[in-house]
């Protein structure tokens, strides 16, 4: 049986969207239905891309923003010839420019899969009139929220909520963001930088509510985030320790994946694996992306270029 997934809300903060409305925004890039399957403890697979980065400008270090295109071309490519329940791309499709989104969705728009767009910070490197347009031009119905597949609640975050270039200069929420990081510069909080951000008061009780109402669902959670929150790192959530903390009260969550920081990362803490996906935008010869399959008690991870093979155990 076939069936479109179902979402089972939005964000707090998100206007309400009809389901209509969410399907044409959802569908922006080439999307097919999912397959469900009935059966709970069935594995299934899904593909990952972190920080393809693109931009119609010449390398500069490791990244080589033009190659991107074809490199995310192929990563639809090969997805395409393998059956996911959906994609994800962590955030930072594009490095700069409003101009930049036009070119970087043809790839997507080759896939048969739906893809998921998360908001990273390089996805806010527009003009500021254009900022508040960012989600919708990656087709995204909400800046955050969950849905449900087979035996799991995966949840989407926005960890551009508090920051400093994801809201317009002279608005009341940058003012809120340059006194936040303030305060934790002061602090001498590591991650505590211009490039990072983090998670308002109003999407942490959303989250903790949603992963409440996940164990009361006999589902477990799948985070996936642009931002990581652990290892300690300098690409970290401002209020990485928060968020921590919350996943410590909540057993039901058994992974976070992220991008972010482009030379990837993973540790384990009280049993959760997190994971930190390798940019694709790096090198010059080679890109980064993976498939995952995900079963009852842990994610088997197939990784293509930079992008190592690992299995990330579930705890409990």
């Amino acid at each position: 049986m076939e069936t479109l997934p179902t979402h089972r809300r939005t964000a707090d903060c998100a206007p309400h969207i009809t389901r209509r409305r969410f399907l044409a925004a959802s569908l922006a890039a080439a999307t097919v239905p999912w397959i469900v399957r009935g059966a709970s403890t069935e594995s299934f697979e899904i593909g990952l891309v972190a920080d393809a980065q693109y931009a119609d400008i010449d390398a500069k270090g490791t990244r080589y923003y033009r190659k991107s295109i074809d490199r995310l071309g192929a990563a639809v490519e090969h997805c395409n010839g393998r059956e996911l329940a959906f994609c994800v791309h962590l955030g930072d499709l594009i490095d700069k420019e409003w101009r930049s989104f036009d070119e970087i969705t043809r790839p997507l728009a080759r896939s048969r899969h739906r893809w998921h767009q998360l908001l990273g910070n390089h996805d806010f490197e527009v003009i500021d009139s254009r900022k508040a347009e960012v989600p919708k031009r990656l087709g995204m119905a909400w800046r955050y929220g969950s849905f449900d597949h087979g035996a799991f609640r995966f949840v989407v975050l926005d960890t551009n909520d508090v920051s400093l270039y994801a809201h317009a200069a002279g608005t009341a929420e940058q003012a809120a963001a340059q006194a936040e990081l303030t305060r934790l510069q002061a602090a001498k909080v590591r991650q505590a930088k211009t490039w990072n951000g983090g998670l308002g008061p109003t999407q942490l009780g959303w989250l903790d509510r949603t992963c409440g109402e996940a164990k009361r669902d006999g589902r477990r959670v799948i985070i996936f985030a642009h931002h990581p929150v652990f290892p300690d790192n300098d690409h970290n959530l401002w209020n990485a320790s928060a968020v921590l903390a919350l996943i410590d009260r909540h057993p039901q969550v058994v992974a976070w994946l992220n991008g972010h920081n482009h030379a990837g990362a993973f540790g384990e803490r009280n049993g959760v694996p997190f994971l930190t996906l390798r940019g694709m935008v790096e090198t010059a010869d080679t890109t980064a992306f993976a498939t995952a399959r995900i079963h009852a008690d842990r994610i088997v991870l197939t990784g293509h270029g930079r992008e190592p093979s690992r299995e990330l155990k579930f705890r409990g």
